[in-house]
């Protein structure tokens, strides 16, 4: 009589096949992050520089932003990131766009009761050739809306001009 000898035969099933497939793939992923070369890093894009920015808090109680003064430092309300520290106040009327019935075009017109603050910020940054970034990773872009935390203050509002200043 014949011996039973054991034969090899690899019998897979659907569920076998796609837990291979994705075994290899994360295998091959892995093995690519190992290989592939460093991305070079250019020192000479960026430079460290301080930039002054300005942003508009937009309908304050009148008489209310006198609390914000030369010196205050700000942090950014969702991150906890540093954004500088505050140069100047000025206070200006609020103003809204409002819909002309006759010319059928927009029209500012001033909010009774309430007033902006233009807040001047200063700030050390990194400049590079996508971005002004802040020392604590925050990206300045002219018309983003900033959210706020001062000393004894909260607010939030666009960011209306960027000037960079002193690069090294």
């Amino acid at each position: 009589m014949e011996e039973n000898k054991y034969k090899f035969r690899l019998r897979l099933n659907l569920f076998d096949g796609v837990i291979l497939v994705v075994a290899l793939a994360v295998a091959a992923v892995l093995l690519w992050m190992a290989v592939k070369p460093q991305a070079v890093s250019n020192e000479s894009s960026t430079a460290a520089a301080t930039v002054r920015y300005t942003i508009r808090f937009q309908r304050w109680i009148e008489g209310t932003g006198s609390i914000i003064q030369p010196g205050d430092k700000l942090v950014d309300n969702i991150k906890n990131n540093e954004l500088g520290q505050v140069v100047s106040t000025q206070a200006v009327p609020a103003q809204t766009q409002l819909l002309d019935q006759e010319s059928h075009s927009y029209v500012l017109a001033d909010v009774p009761g309430y007033e902006d603050i233009l807040v001047t910020v200063e700030a050390p940054c990194t400049v590079s050739e996508e971005a002004v970034i802040l020392g604590s990773n925050f990206q300045l872009l002219v018309g983003s809306t900033a959210y706020i935390r001062g000393e004894g203050y909260m607010a939030s509002g666009p960011i209306i001009s960027i000037e960079r200043e002193g690069q090294e």
